[in-house]
């Protein structure tokens, strides 16, 4: 796929316009599953490869070269901006683990301020050698959410039943408030930076907000959000967030700020569509379906983009990130067929073809109709 396709498709979509084009990247399309990736990782430790802009860059594109995405998401991971607040954590088998859990308002208060770009410019120097050898293909900044990232602080890494971290927030939740406005001004700033290094498009990863109650979300993570992407409002990057587990959380994402939301696979994306306020989508096949055979994934990955026409715009993904034995094939098939898509629903809607042949349905032409 041309490269200047690709950032059509992918920009346009979200900016709520209808490509005939669908454009497609996947959460984790950089890592396990590549064998490229496991040469890499093969000769340095995961740290290594994520502190290294040179890695970090090499990895990010592999993906992108292999099956022609139209979108590159930065190679790195949530827990980044931890370590610069003060805690230190190591990745085990089991997971990543925190030597110092913050637990009360002693742990708080030694959380560090920090600027981005002096304790993670390797972050961002690995954001402009991926913008240059891109060469048009739009690049996504990343970075957990506040629930997410206080989850692992204070859980001292993952967890089945976020104890610990939902006791803070029934008995102090004046302290786990402030904790999650302290991450989301770190957040905040991380993305910002990212943007400035030439991120095109940033996404906001909560992970676990799903083990939240709707009452719980709205009051606490709702206000935490909104502050990350009020902040970023003046860059002109759209701003993205995907809540795994999110099916109770909507209406609150709606309210978000949010320029698209990131849907999983258990929301029916022709249904959401409506109570949505017009935002653009992105999802959301279940990600095991790339187990299925090439013509079963083909057909899934159709029904998909029928379901997201209905919304405002519409960016294939998967419901989560890509598992690492994901088979290869399978992942071929499913570019293979959204790239195939077409309907003569996508052509009567869009309501304009350009000279070049490549249909529209902006946002503008979409509310003239009154559809």
């Amino acid at each position: 796929m041309d490269s200047a396709v690709a950032a059509r498709s992918f920009l346009a979509a979200l900016c709520g316009e209808r490509p005939v084009h669908r454009p497609i990247w996947l959460m984790r399309q950089a890592g396990r599953y590549l064998p490229e990736y496991q040469a890499v990782r093969a000769r340095h430790s995961f740290v290594r490869m994520c502190q290294t802009p040179e890695l970090a860059c090499e990895i990010t594109l592999q993906p992108v070269r292999r099956f022609g995405f139209d979108a590159a998401i930065l190679f790195n991971d949530i827990l980044v901006p931890l370590e610069p607040l003060g805690t230190s954590f190591v990745f085990t088998e089991e997971g990543p683990r925190l030597e110092h859990p913050v637990r009360d308002e002693a742990d708080m208060a030694a959380l560090r301020t920090f600027d981005p770009r002096e304790e993670l410019g390797y972050v961002a120097e690995a954001v402009r050698l991926i913008r240059r050898e891109l060469v048009g293909t739009p690049l996504i900044g990343f970075a957990g959410a506040p629930f997410t990232l206080a989850a692992y602080l204070v859980e001292g890494g993952g967890s089945k039943d976020h104890r610990r971290i939902k006791t803070l927030m029934y008995r102090r939740p004046e302290l786990f408030a402030a904790l999650l406005a302290k991450l989301a001004d770190t957040v905040a700033s991380y993305l910002r930076m990212q943007i400035e290094a030439g991120a095109d498009a940033v996404q906001l990863f909560d992970s676990w907000a799903g083990v939240l109650a709707p009452a719980d979300y709205a009051r606490f993570e709702l206000p935490a959000v909104q502050r990350i992407f009020a902040a970023l409002a003046d860059t002109g990057a759209p701003r993205l967030l995907f809540v795994k587990g999110g099916a109770s959380h909507l209406e609150s994402a709606v309210q978000s700020g949010a320029d698209a939301l990131s849907l999983d696979w258990t929301v029916d994306l022709a249904g959401a569509a409506p109570w949505l306020g017009g935002l653009p989508v992105q999802g959301n096949l279940d990600p095991l379906a790339l187990y299925a055979e090439p013509a079963e994934i083909a057909r899934r990955a159709h029904a998909v983009c029928r379901a997201g026409d209905a919304a405002a715009g519409h960016v294939f993904n998967l419901g989560h990130g890509i598992l690492p034995d994901t088979p290869l094939a399978g992942v071929e098939a499913l570019v293979e067929a959204v790239h195939a898509y077409r309907t003569e629903d996508v052509l009567r809607l869009a309501g304009e073809t350009h000279r070049d042949g490549d249909p529209r349905r902006g946002r503008e032409h979409r509310q003239g109709s009154g559809s």
